[in-house]
């Protein structure tokens, strides 16, 4: 039995270089991206055990590696982000930052580079007896001359900080939250080098159209508004992008018609988001600020322009409120 070519790309925006420009945010350039390869579902892909290959750079923003995989085995997989001596803002020198995917979900493939085949060779599950959450891959037996590529995103997505605060003074806010956490609890560092934040804000109630009022980098964990007026309460909404989801276009655009149709074809320019701020107000319908707090402050938006029925690719957003004094 021959080993085939496998090509492993780290990114969402799943596009091949000839064919479109698109960079990620320069901080996130500043990590050296590694693949940490298990062959096998008993036992966990981890530095100290597995195998570890720098992922190469190819222009486009995106990460790639090549290797040659055996046929019918399963693997389980996981990226890492190792900072230099100079790190961006906000992380560790010298540290290495794990990946930290879903237990449940799909992972595009595809036997072309440049569009989506949903061979269903990949998806995000559990290894181990402990339930170890990794990527798990399914080599099929190709062709002579065939490659399956994968396509991924480092922590499959960005989550919300756990908290948002909101410290009003005379004529101003003072907004804060917490690091993003990736859903095995430790810091985000997709969102945290070259990530991003988008601030929404509203004073004339809730449930009216909300305006940008600020795009800040990842690494920033607090805004001030000043200019505001006393004794008027104001809203704010706070979205979390990581580094290839650089605007907020990427959670608002009308994606409906651009994702793969049910055969599961499509190129992968359906995928790409440039970077950059578009500007997008929404409004909130139906909020009843107690269930809100219950919910942790969460909102889910959908575009002023779109039924909120039949819209379903909404973004998570956290809100909250405040008088100024």
């Amino acid at each position: 039995m021959k080993n085939k070519l496998l090509l492993v790309l780290i990114s969402i925006l799943l596009m091949h270089p000839a064919l479109y420009s698109q960079t990620a945010h320069t901080n996130w350039s500043k990590l050296s991206k590694y693949l940490v390869l298990q062959p096998s579902l008993n036992i966990s892909a981890w530095e100290t055990r597995s195998l570890v290959t720098q992922m190469q750079a190819v222009g486009d923003g995106t990460y790639q590696v090549r290797m040659d995989l055996t046929p019918g085995q399963y693997y389980n997989f996981v990226f890492m982000a190792q900072t230099g001596l100079a790190p961006p803002p906000g992380l560790t020198a010298s540290y290495k930052y794990y990946d930290q995917p879903p237990s449940t979900g799909s992972i595009p493939t595809s036997k072309t580079p440049d569009s989506i085949q949903s061979t269903n060779q990949a998806w995000y599950g559990s290894v181990t007896q402990s339930g170890d959450a990794r990527r798990i891959l399914l080599v099929p037996d190709l062709n002579e001359g065939e490659s399956l590529y994968v396509f991924n995103n480092f922590n499959a997505g960005p989550r919300l900080p756990d908290r948002i605060e909101a410290l009003a003074n005379d004529q101003k806010v003072i907004l804060s939250w917490s690091i993003p956490k990736g859903q095995w609890n430790w810091d985000d560092v997709n969102v945290m080098a070259g990530g991003g934040y988008y601030v929404y804000y509203n004073s004339t109630g809730p449930t009216n159209n909300y305006s940008l009022l600020a795009g800040l980098e990842g690494n920033v964990t607090s805004y001030t508004h000043t200019g505001l007026n006393n004794g008027t309460t104001y809203y704010y909404i706070l979205v979390v992008s990581d580094a290839y989801l650089r605007n907020t276009g990427a959670p608002f655009e009308n994606r409906r018609t651009a994702l793969p149709p049910p055969s599961g074809k499509a190129p992968n320019a359906a995928y790409a988001t440039p970077r950059g701020v578009m500007p997008v107000y929404f409004k909130v319908e139906k909020l009843d600020w107690e269930v809100v707090k219950e919910k942790d402050y969460l909102v889910w938006l959908t575009p002023s322009e779109e039924d909120a029925r039949l819209y379903f690719n909404k973004t998570a957003g956290r809100i909250i409120k405040v008088n100024v004094r």
